[in-house]
């Protein structure tokens, strides 16, 4: 029989450590020394030693160690677990993907909704205007610059023509009958107007009064627009058209019943007062309306001592001239 020392040995490494194995006699199997078979049995846990640098959170591994590595996962809290140990907690990797994306999501969001907030709170603030303070009164004199108001008129007409000399051929006629007779152009037409009443009821008792001369009558509502002269004085031509509004109802009014009566001290008045605002330097047009005005005045005043209609009749041609000094 062989001496078990002259036995040609077989040696294992486990764990770094190297094992003797002994063949058996009774048995083909090679198996482990008697103070290893628990350990061939039951193998167990395998752990590394793992040494970190302070401050990097690098994991390395002596380079000691030639055992082939099983694969591992890094985890967070300074430990390294093996896969097949399930005792320890590891973060994988498409769990901190999530994580930071949710991170970077909550707060760009956070960013987003601070941004709206702010606008809406500076759009909230009231913005105060800085003007100064001479524009504005500038403009407040500027609204106070009085318009000149509208002159609607109601007339006797006697005709109207498509050019002036037909219509001054019947102007002349008319006049040859003691009527009076006023040529207006308005919208490239020529109208003959023999008479000026208060409205447009009165127009027509005027137009009856006049065919007893015999003479084609009609009665019109008009809308005269102001001319330059007009507009440039707005606040004297208004003063105007009110006293062309009360003498016409004077001399209409005394024409149609001889026996009304006017009040000639509150004309006389608006007249003089008319004088005082028109000055030598105003344009043509506005000193001949204070003319015609100035002029019916007289004739009006006239016939409350004469009584006779020719006056009256007189009165009514200034004021059909005041109508065309209104349009220059």
């Amino acid at each position: 029989m062989d001496n078990p020392e002259n036995k040609k040995g077989i040696t294992i490494k486990i764990n770094g450590e190297e094992k003797p194995l002994v063949e058996d006699d009774r048995s083909d199997s090679v198996k482990v020394a008697e103070n290893q078979t628990s350990a061939a049995i039951e193998p167990e846990d395998e752990s590394f030693d793992w040494v970190f640098p302070k401050d990097e959170g690098i994991f390395y591994q002596p380079a000691t160690s030639t055992k082939k590595k099983n694969p591992t996962i890094l985890a967070f809290g300074g430990k390294r677990k093996n896969p097949g140990n399930k005792s320890g907690y590891s973060l994988k990797l498409p769990f901190l993907a999530i994580l930071f994306a949710v991170i970077i999501g909550s707060s760009l969001g956070l960013i987003v909704l601070k941004a709206i907030t702010a606008d809406k709170e500076v759009a909230a603030v009231p913005v105060e205007s800085k003007i100064p303070n001479e524009p504005v009164k500038a403009e407040k004199k500027g609204a106070a610059v009085p318009t000149i108001q509208p002159l609607t008129a109601f007339l006797v007409q006697g005709g109207l023509f498509s050019n002036e000399e037909a219509a001054k051929q019947i102007q002349e006629r008319v006049m040859a009958k003691g009527v009076p007779a006023e040529i207006l152009k308005q919208d490239e037409k020529y109208y003959l107007f023999l008479g000026s009443a208060t409205n447009l009821d009165e127009s027509k008792q005027l137009a009856v009064f006049f065919k007893s001369y015999d003479v084609e009558v009609f009665w019109k509502e008009l809308t005269l627009k102001p001319g330059s002269a007009a507009s440039s004085n707005a606040a004297i031509m208004n003063k105007m058209i009110t006293v062309y509004q009360n003498l016409t109802k004077a001399s209409s009014a005394q024409l149609l019943n001889p026996t009304a009566t006017t009040d000639m001290k509150s004309l006389q008045t608006e007249l003089e007062e008319l004088k005082t605002k028109v000055k030598d330097d105003a344009p043509a047009g506005l000193k001949a309306a204070y003319s015609d005005l100035s002029s019916a005045t007289d004739l009006i005043k006239q016939y409350q001592s004469t009584k006779e209609p020719s006056q009256l009749l007189k009165a009514q041609q200034k004021l059909l001239q005041f109508l065309n000094s209104y349009q220059i």
